[in-house]
């Protein structure tokens, strides 16, 4: 027997009322390993949020025309954290505060907002929605080999220190990442389906597609990390269409299908965040003029000119932490990302020092493991397209390449947040190495028990 064997796809399905209460179980277990966290100190850009909540207030009271979307907050925040957290306080029957505590905060960033009380109420969302995303990975992990890799992606996931501190903090991490995982789940289904073996590519196919556009979209609308749902989504198009001996119908109904995904996240961020869209009654300011005259398009391309030039005011507050060149980048991704920030990495960490041994020394374990990944994905993806498979665990291995290079490139600051995109694909790509090690291993061992027992 080959030692590659235990890296071909698995054999026996599981049954959905089995795959449903193992998920439920996932959830169950993250989210109470989150919430241990709960009353953790706060971090400073928690209160940033919390001090924006009444965007929930103005958005579910219909105000969508209110001159408050045209602040500096309707555009320095994007709105879907502040929406939960707003839910939550509401929930709780905490008041919000208004404009002048969002003020406050960004004259004084120490400000404090509430008790202990409102800060846990307004992490709540983090926490469930933390919990999620590892029900999310289990269900891409299923899909590539196994229930053994969903699990065990899962659980690494779930203990990588970065993603369990976002995941219990009021910010816009945890919905970002989630919806970007549900996005990518989706449609990993639907590419499975279009270039597996029955080239399933029908018309609701598009349409279940439009369900990847709706999380991207609100991805998105947490943090624009969520732009590489869609990335990837054009990454998967180009690889379907890659594939030898796959029909041009799936192909093309997969592309299809994928542009409509777009449409789809960009008239959710529009309607979902009425930044794109107010325009109130005036007499207005001279700066709030100025944006009720902009296009929707105009408007989210000075979104993304103001991160531009909030990155670039970082690096001149932040000189110790500025990452201004690519060796740089490639460095601080190489040893902190799968290092500190690894799931080997210590449960506190310290920013002031950019290489530590103490802090990154689980690079010299993690970033082999995820290599090994990354070859066990394409050995594992070539055995599924020789099988008249979907070749998931390419799609997979192109996903984490892509977020590989983006947050190489783009990662301006050597801080935490930025690195947080890599984590869950190179979990899921360790789980098929150490999961398919595990059965080489076993194999490997019970054929000796066997004999010494004879």
């Amino acid at each position: 027997m080959s030692p590659s064997e235990p890296l071909r796809p698995a054999r026996i399905s599981p049954s959905a009322r089995s795959l449903a209460g193992l998920a439920a179980v996932v959830f169950a277990a993250s989210l109470a390993f989150f919430a241990w966290d709960l009353r953790d100190a706060p971090f400073v850009d928690e209160y940033a949020y919390i001090s924006q909540s009444y965007y929930a207030d103005l958005f579910l009271d219909g105000k969508t025309n209110d001159r408050a979307w045209l602040d500096l907050p309707a555009y320095d925040l994007v709105p879907l954290p502040k929406y939960l957290i707003g839910l939550a306080l509401r929930a709780e029957g905490f008041g919000r505060p208004g404009p002048a505590a969002a003020r406050l905060w960004y004259n004084d960033t120490s400000s404090v907002f509430g008790t202990q009380s409102v800060l846990t109420s307004a992490r709540v969302p983090s926490i469930v929605l933390g919990a999620i995303g590892c029900v999310a990975i289990f269900a891409l992990g299923v899909m590539v080999r196994d229930v053994q890799v969903g699990l065990a992606a899962a659980f690494l996931l779930a203990v990588n220190p970065l993603y369990r501190l976002h995941a219990h903090r009021a910010m816009s991490e945890a919905p970002c990442e989630t919806f970007l995982y549900l996005a990518l789940v989706i449609a990993a289904w639907c590419w499975g389906r279009a270039f597996g073996p029955r080239d399933e590519a029908k018309p609701w196919l598009s349409i279940g597609l439009v369900a990847v556009g709706g999380a991207a979209g609100l991805s998105v609308l947490a943090k624009f990390n969520g732009l590489l749902a869609l990335m990837t989504l054009a990454a998967w198009v180009v690889l379907g269409w890659s594939l030898p001996g796959r029909s041009w119908t799936a192909k093309l109904s997969f592309a299809v299908g994928s542009c409509l995904a777009v449409a789809v996240a960009w008239v959710v961020f529009l309607g979902l965040n009425p930044f794109m869209t107010a325009r109130p009654p005036g007499p207005l300011q001279a700066e709030a003029r100025q944006l009720a005259e902009l296009s929707a398009w105009q408007r989210f391309r000075l979104l993304i000119d103001h991160r531009r030039t909030m990155s670039q005011g970082q690096q001149k507050a932040f000189p110790h932490n500025a990452l201004t060149t690519l060796p740089e980048r490639a460095k601080v991704v190489a040893a902190q990302g799968f290092g500190r920030f690894g799931p080997l990495g210590p449960a506190t960490t310290d920013s002031t020092l950019r290489f530590d041994l103490g802090q990154d020394g689980g690079a010299f374990v993690w970033l082999p493991v995820c290599l090994a990944g990354l070859v066990g994905s394409i050995v594992l993806g070539l055995r599924q397209y020789r099988a008249g498979e979907a070749p998931l665990a390419w799609a997979l291995a192109t996903w984490a390449l892509l977020a590989l290079a983006v947050v190489t490139l783009y990662i301006p600051m050597a801080w935490d947040r930025y690195q947080l995109p890599i984590q869950a694909p190179f979990c899921l790509l360790a789980a098929i190495f150490l999961t398919a090690s595990g059965e080489a291993i076993v194999k490997l061992v019970r054929p000796a028990r066997t004999e010494s027992r004879v």
